[in-house]
């Protein structure tokens, strides 16, 4: 019975493999790619196979390095994945001759284990959109981690560190995220953003709907969070509120580049800015921490930030020997 498994898993992996080269065919016709849909459709286990082999054909252009005749792979070949797409670059007959064979030596290297999930990240000042295979999109914001998994007829997320907007394309299977204690079932066509803070999940819905516990134990304790609303949800439970488009707005400003400041205190705004830049920012002298800004600003340009802090407030900054800059007030 395992060798049986084992054969059929192989099967699978294979036929995965084939329809991710298949699919990056600039010659791929609409047949193929109904074929291919009827195929993915068949079972969970076809379209995990094929979302694993095709993080692997992503990182084709370096498997292409070790071509016959190399004495060893280039060093980036085993890199972090930076985007699940399928990337188009010319096939030599060795290349085509060797695609599936490729994904799979990469998928088998322990580049990527589905068991475990896809892990997407950013690194500090970092931003990235991932596009699933079901056309769900998830934007993540600075120094951020999901693990994406297709399993028991649910699509799942789970945010480990960070901030992300997701977008629930229409599908049979639930989209559910799950983000420290609090757990969300999106609904079709549904935008919201999650970012975990120390008090909690912070969740702000920009479009559609989402269901807080999706499963509760009585039907009527559903939470349902509606557009225009923002919750922060803990083990303790829930509190939420309503907000106007322009502080969705302003709290999403990060998808482009930028800090909305709107009445926040010099330390909101400092540890903001922290969250974007390794140099750092401190405030040295507590008195001034409660002077309350407005703007726009780069995310990743705290000294324009502290030159208009210290241009509009009494307020002087001076630079560290470890590069930290360092605010205090101008006697």
């Amino acid at each position: 019975m395992e060798r049986e498994t084992g054969s059929r898993r192989e099967t699978v992996r294979q036929a995965a493999a084939l329809w991710v080269v298949r699919l990056d065919d600039p010659s791929c016709s609409a047949a193929d790619r109904a074929a291919f849909e009827a195929w993915r459709d068949e079972s969970h286990e076809n379209e995990a196979a094929f979302e694993r082999e095709a993080a692997a054909w992503a990182r084709l252009d370096r498997v292409r390095a070790m071509r016959p005749g190399m004495d060893r792979p280039d060093r980036d070949l085993l890199a972090p994945e930076r985007r699940l797409t399928l990337p188009r670059f010319s096939r030599s007959p060795w290349a085509r001759g060797m695609a599936a064979v490729a994904v799979a030596a990469v998928v088998g290297a322990g580049v990527m284990t589905f068991g475990s999930g896809t892990a997407y990240a950013t690194a500090i000042g970092e931003r990235r959109v991932v596009v699933l295979s079901d056309n769900s999109r998830i934007e993540l914001n600075t120094d951020s981690k999901v693990v994406v998994r297709y399993r028991k007829g649910v699509r799942e997320v789970k945010l480990l560190r960070g901030e992300a907007v997701f977008e629930a394309a229409k599908d049979a299977r639930p989209f559910v995220i799950k983000a420290a204690d609090a757990v969300m079932q999106a609904d079709a066509g549904a935008e919201m953003a999650v970012r975990l803070r120390s008090d909690g999940a912070a969740v702000t819905v920009k479009r559609g709907a989402v269901a807080l516990d999706p499963e509760p134990a009585e039907p009527k304790d559903q939470v349902r969070l509606t557009a225009g609303v923002a919750a922060i949800y803990s083990s303790a439970g829930h509190r939420s509120r309503v907000v106007s488009d322009s502080e969705i707005d302003r709290a999403l400003a990060w998808r482009q580049g930028a800090i909305a400041l709107n009445g926040q205190s010099l330390e909101q705004a400092v540890a903001e800015f922290n969250r974007y830049n390794r140099q750092q920012i401190s405030i040295a002298d507590p008195s001034i921490s409660g002077l309350r800004l407005a703007g726009y600003f780069q995310t990743t340009e705290p000294k324009s930030f502290v030159a208009a802090v210290t241009s509009t407030f009494p307020v002087r900054a001076f630079e560290d020997s470890d590069g930290a800059i360092r605010l205090s007030r101008r006697g």
